[in-house]
């Protein structure tokens, strides 16, 4: 069975200033599908004692990434908890991705689809949403915007996509090369779109015959504490940010304040709704293509113009 393990370059000793990009999961299998995106793994470096992080260290093209995870039991750690750690033991950090599962609206958000939070009208692309003492979401706190060597980045990515596709199926394929992995990070004939299944029950309009290509959203992405779970809830939700806005929603409490320079990206593995259980299988496809994304965007980032902006300890990013 081919590994996918990319190699370990023991080239030089690198050190904590050698890393310039944080990558945030919140699951192991986010974290699985994010090590398969690195070009190069990069040996363990010692971190500070009171480090609670496990980091995961590595190259996408010219970057040195690093990668580090919620704990299985979390026991109150948030992503905020994982950046100020990684930022602290890593302090030349510039921007930071979070990347991982989300749940689409549908129809425009689909499974397998990718959705990247980025400004719409007055939200900056993520806004935290708590549900009140009625039905009603109201809005808690709002991320900042990304940075603007991200979004000039994926308006790039926009158009390279326009002309030539995206590059995710080709960082897809490389999950081929092991039968056990690519048997639950690929999409495959065994996986069905709850969506597609009730238009062909109700004689809806659906005729699709074989697996879409994955699309990339833009858009307004809601992160809340709330696991929603019908499409009441997910509607409350929608209403509060005003109707036909939202393209995804996440639950993985963040707590980053506005002026931590970060991009969230997610792979849709449900629908918030009723068959919400029924779609786990979802969760690994969904993962890989997430990373497989932000992989893409790490590959027009230029380096030097990374390297020229301020690490995130020196902005003094905080959390809430």
């Amino acid at each position: 069975m081919a590994s996918l393990n990319p190699p370990k370059i023991p080239d030089r000793v690198r050190t904590c200033e050698d890393y310039t990009i944080g990558w945030i999961c919140t699951l192991a299998k986010e974290q699985t599908a994010a090590i398969i995106m690195l070009d190069e793994t990069h040996e363990d470096i010692h971190k500070q004692t009171n480090d609670p992080n496990t980091y995961n260290l590595g190259s996408v093209g010219k970057h040195n990434v690093v990668i580090a995870c919620l704990p299985l039991d979390w026991n109150g750690s948030t992503v905020a908890t994982i950046a100020v750690w990684m930022t602290t033991t890593f302090p030349a950090i510039r921007l930071c991705l979070l990347v991982g599962l989300g749940s689409g609206i549908p129809p425009k958000a689909r499974l397998g689809d990718v959705v990247v939070g980025v400004p719409n009208g007055e939200f900056p692309g993520v806004v935290e949403c708590q549900r009140g003492k009625t039905e009603a979401f109201e809005k808690t706190a709002k991320m900042g915007r990304p940075p603007s060597i991200l979004l000039s980045a994926l308006t790039k990515l926009k158009s390279i996509h326009e002309l030539n596709g995206s590059k995710v199926p080709e960082y897809l394929a490389k999950l081929k090369e092991n039968k056990r992995l690519a048997s639950r990070y690929l999409v495959s004939d065994a996986l069905k779109d709850p969506l597609l299944v009730d238009d062909i029950a109700g004689a809806g309009t659906s005729t699709e015959s074989e697996p879409r290509e994955t699309e990339i959203h833009y858009g307004l992405i809601a992160n809340t504490s709330l696991q929603i779970k019908d499409k009441a809830t997910r509607g409350n939700l929608e209403s509060s940010l005003g109707n036909g806005r939202l393209l995804c929603i996440y639950t993985e409490a963040s707590g980053l304040m506005a002026n931590f320079p970060c991009i969230v990206i997610r792979g849709i593995c449900d629908y918030a709704d009723e068959q919400r259980d029924s779609c786990k299988s979802w969760q690994e496809p969904a993962a890989a293509v997430s990373a497989a994304f932000a992989k893409e965007v790490l590959s027009v980032l230029p380096e030097v113009e990374v390297a020229s902006l301020s690490t995130v300890k020196s902005l003094g990013a905080s959390v809430f």
